[in-house]
């Protein structure tokens, strides 16, 4: 079997500017240890100059901007090891580099053994021969990508691809800054490095199981491919062994194995399996599959995996009324997906480890989510990230590291990295029940939509050709398509009626979230509003001096689209002005993120509600975004940075539980839909009506419902005639089920600066574990926490007059009530007089 030494740990570091030092001072055998720095393996350059006192904390403050010289320099990594006797001498032997970030030449005692230049697949080096015996001297001579790339020609014209040329470069493309992320261009040798030997004729690389169930889901089948290298010139004969031990079946075959690298496979059939299920929908069972290779009676390898059994359509018949569905069906169930776009979890990427992942999708799951979706500029994330979504659940829509650009693979050498990554990858990912989607990048579709007529477009064959051909011969068991947005049927990407949807006609010129209500969009994956990140978060990334909006700081942690357009697009007083009637740079910033906030939570909740009424003609409520890199004072996020639940996150919350009722005017009506998320009727009590602000029942009914199941049932319809006072009073429904609440919805046709708010006195006391709200008047939008911290059964919530609201609450002092919408009138000074 493969021997393995463990290369990480303590290396040393040698900066390199291209004036001061040079690469050649870490090869030699007697170099001054004063010009290197202790560096950690796997590790990245940031944190060790942080841990130095060279960089400060970059997250916070202006710091990023001060440490951007360490993407400029040239890093010259060295380790000096020790080899066993019998590694030195071996017939077989490599050094495997999990993770190089970027550009990178590998030494072995001074001589070039290889290069590297793609973070997303190892880099495993022959180097049989090259060892000494005793100690041995490795190099690694890396930078970040803008070096390499100086002499490249600029694909497209905006300043950060002339400066970076990130389009060149096959690391995560956000990290050359996005609107919601800063530039910080990573560097280092950021995953496991080893060395490896062995005396065997074979060597095992990737294992890939996948597990395929029949539509009558009574009978699994799992194809094991087993990547196996034979390293001599002769075909060697074996055995490849599978078993799954909960289902106590086993399969055996004897396979040859040729010289070079190539697949041993075998097949297990498994009759009625437990299926894996989405969160909500049943169990995410799964099954465990170990394998074992054995040449002339020894245990040469093994390895084992996990697999689910489910069996997933994407259904795109046609609609009745216009274009087609795009519905997910697992099982042979529809599932509505609700989610958020998933980011990398750090902007120094090696940062994210399974506590931190774990801690996310358990806030995607508090927010009711069952997908997240892995957006194209971003990573192929960590194993650790697919596992637990696997354990728990989370559908994932997986993209190719490809977004808002035109990738230059024409160029052979690009080509063939990027060839080498996608298949990396397909195989590393294949064995996930969660994963149920393949697309090739984000947006790139649609970016060139109007222009296919007036020149070539450099990387087409990539998503239409390539990809898929590779995903054919490498999976075959997911479905794909080359971008999102995309259509069928020669159709604008972005067309409502057919395919999936980024609806960003609102959100960004346009700020009317009210005409999310329109909306047809068949699988919305990508839209949102602004808004503000917790309370303490936001404070971290000012210093004092600079807490206030427009500080440099502030600039440099707020969304970059405030700045694309003179005058900007959604700056954050546009927004408040508009819905408010209010100047944000006359707030706190205690009162910036309770207002800005509940704007952004009422828009997202829109957003959500409007589909899931929709349900199956839209078949997806997917915003941008659910989580952040770094610190910001104002994101798409409803989960910041530290893992803080933002103002918005309870809207989403609520917006997305598997039992909610949605109130809406529409055309002369106003309606009133009950989603039930289950598969299973239930009866409830609707009341339903018209109350005014100041605490009057104006219409006030009550009748028996049924909610039908895994649907969307229009429960009840009010004449919009019967509203007469828009501006003091609501439309409202509450969904009871023996005497316990089920739901609550309200509606507005005003923006909420037209709306007469009366003064609402909240009254709170704490009853047998619980807290208890009250107030005679309509109370909008209860705030009892700005900190996000903790994990509160509700927050930003309406009380509806007289009637009492109740949440969990384990402290004997009642929650403190920190803001009430209804204070809104208050604000209407804070924004200047016109002239």
């Amino acid at each position: 079997m493969i021997q393995k030494l463990d290369l990480n740990g303590t290396w040393k570091v040698h900066w390199v500017d291209g004036m001061r030092g040079g690469r050649y001072f870490a090869t030699e055998e007697n170099y001054d240890e004063m010009r290197f720095l202790s560096a950690q393996v796997p590790g990245e350059i940031h944190l060790d100059a942080w841990k130095a006192g060279w960089i400060k904390d970059p997250y916070v403050e202006t710091n990023a901007l001060a440490a951007r010289w360490i993407e400029q320099g040239l890093w010259c990594y060295r380790h000096d090891f020790d080899v066993p006797e019998d590694a030195s001498s071996s017939k077989h032997v490599w050094l495997n580099f999990e993770g190089l970030d970027y550009f990178a030449t590998i030494l072995l005692n001074r001589v070039v053994v290889g290069s590297h230049e793609n973070s997303f697949y190892p880099c495993r080096l022959d180097v049989t021969g090259k060892l000494r015996p005793g100690k041995n001297q490795l190099v690694v001579h890396l930078e970040g990508g803008c070096i390499g790339t100086s002499d490249k020609p600029s694909i497209q014209c905006g300043d950060q691809e002339r400066l970076t040329k990130r389009l060149w470069l096959r690391k995560p493309q956000c990290q050359f800054s996005w609107d919601w992320s800063t530039r910080f261009v990573n560097v280092g040798i950021f995953k496991s490095v080893t060395l490896e030997w062995s005396t065997d004729p074979v060597r095992m690389d990737q294992l890939v199981a996948l597990a395929t169930l029949d539509p009558d889901l009574q009978q699994g089948q799992v194809k094991v491919r087993w990547f196996a290298e034979g390293l001599g010139l002769d075909e060697v004969a074996g055995i490849l062994k599978i078993e799954i031990p909960e289902t106590g079946k086993s399969v055996q075959t004897e396979v040859k194995i040729k010289p070079g690298l190539h697949p041993l496979e075998a097949v297990i059939e498994v009759a009625n399996p437990q299926l894996w299920w989405p969160v909500g929908h049943g169990k995410p069972n799964r099954y465990q599959v170990n394998v074992t290779l054995e040449i002339n009676g020894a245990k040469i390898a093994e390895k084992e995996t996990q697999i689910g059994f489910r069996h997933v359509v994407i259904n795109q018949e046609s609609h009745p009324e216009k274009g087609r569905f795009f519905i997910i069906e697992i099982n042979g169930k529809k599932i509505f997906c609700k989610g958020g776009n998933f980011v990398p979890a750090d902007m120094i990427f090696m940062r994210a480890d399974r506590p931190r992942y774990e801690t996310l999708i358990d806030r995607a799951l508090e927010a009711n989510f069952n997908l997240l979706r892995i957006w194209g500029g971003g990573l192929y994330e960590a194993d650790e990230f697919y596992d637990l979504c696997d354990e728990k659940g989370v559908l994932v829509w997986q993209e190719f590291i490809f977004a808002c650009g035109e990738y230059p693979v024409t160029d052979d050498a690009l080509f063939g990295s990027v060839k080498n990554e996608a298949v990396y990858n397909i195989r590393r990912l294949a064995s996930h029940p969660s994963l149920i989607f393949w697309c090739g990048n984000n947006e790139m579709e649609w970016g060139v939509w109007n222009n296919y007529d007036k020149r070539a477009v450099p990387d087409l064959s990539l998503f239409h050709i390539t990809l898929p051909q590779l995903l054919k011969r490498e999976d075959g068991t997911r479905y794909y398509q080359p971008s999102s947005p995309y259509s069928p049927d020669g159709q604008h990407p972005n067309a409502d009626e057919l395919g999936d949807q980024h609806p960003w006609s609102i959100g960004m010129r346009n700020t009317d979230f009210r005409e999310y209500r329109k909306m047809i969009c068949r699988f919305p994956n990508e839209g949102g509003i602004l808004g503000p990140t917790s309370l303490p978060t936001l404070l971290a990334c000012l210093p004092e001096g600079q807490r206030f909006p427009g500080s440099l700081a502030w600039q440099l942690h707020d969304n970059s689209i405030n700045t694309w357009e003179n005058p900007s697009l959604p700056d954050q007083n546009q927004i408040i002005r508009q819905w408010l009637g209010a100047d944000y740079r006359k707030m706190s910033l205690e009162e910036f993120t309770y207002w800005a906030g509940l704007v952004q939570g009422e828009g997202l909740r829109e957003y959500c509600e409007n589909f899931r009424r929709r349900k199956y003609d839209s078949a997806a409520a997917i915003f941008w975004m659910f989580n952040d890199c770094w610190p910001t004072v104002r994101s798409w996020t409803i989960v910041d940075y530290y893992l803080r639940r933002t103002p918005s996150f309870h809207f989403v919350k609520r917006a997305f539980a598997p039992v909610s009722v949605v109130v809406v005017p529409e055309n002369d009506e106003i309606k009133i839909y009950g989603i039930n998320e289950t598969f299973e009727p239930i009866q409830a009590q609707l009341r339903s009506g018209i109350f005014s602000l100041e605490g009057k029942y104006l219409e006030d009914a009550s009748t028996e419902v049924k909610l039908e199941p895994n649907a969307s049932t229009l429960l009840a319809t009010l004449p919009m005639s019967l509203w007469t006072r828009q501006n003091d009073s609501m439309p409202f429904a509450i969904l009871m089920q023996n005497g316990q609440l089920l739901a609550r919805g309200r509606t507005f046709t005003l923006l909420f600066k037209e709306i007469r708010w009366p003064a609402a006195a909240v009254q709170v006391e704490v009853k047998n574990g619980k807290a208890v709200f009250q107030s005679d008047t309509f109370a909008w939008n209860v705030c009892i926490d700005l900190d996000g911290e903790e994990n509160l059964a509700d927050n930003f919530f309406d009380l509806f007059p007289g009637i009492p609201y109740v949440i969990p609450w384990t402290k004997t002092t009642p929650p403190k009530v920190l803001h009430v919408g209804n204070d809104l009138p208050k604000l209407v000074s804070r924004i200047p007089a016109k002239p």
